[in-house]
């Protein structure tokens, strides 16, 4: 993944990990800069920031299409 793909990923400052609840109801978690592992897999992702304890706090969530890398729509001018 290069750091391009996940500054298009809109998600809130602070965020260390990021929880995916599939269609299914399957759960994952991993740390934000691997959040390609997410790739084809569509579900609800909530944004989480670690803290020193080990706890987490949800910062916010959004529906994930499956689709990485995250492209920008190219707008054609004729």
């Amino acid at each position: 993944m290069s750091y391009y793909d996940l500054k298009l990923l809109e998600r809130p400052k602070g965020t260390t990990h990021a929880r995916i609840v599939t269609d299914n109801g399957k759960k994952g978690q991993c740390e934000i800069k691997d959040f390609e592992v997410f790739e084809g897999v569509s579900g609800n992702v909530t944004f989480l920031k670690e803290q020193r304890n080990g706890k987490y706090v949800e910062l916010g969530e959004m529906y994930f299409d499956g689709v990485w890398p995250i492209r920008v729509e190219e707008v054609v001018e004729n």
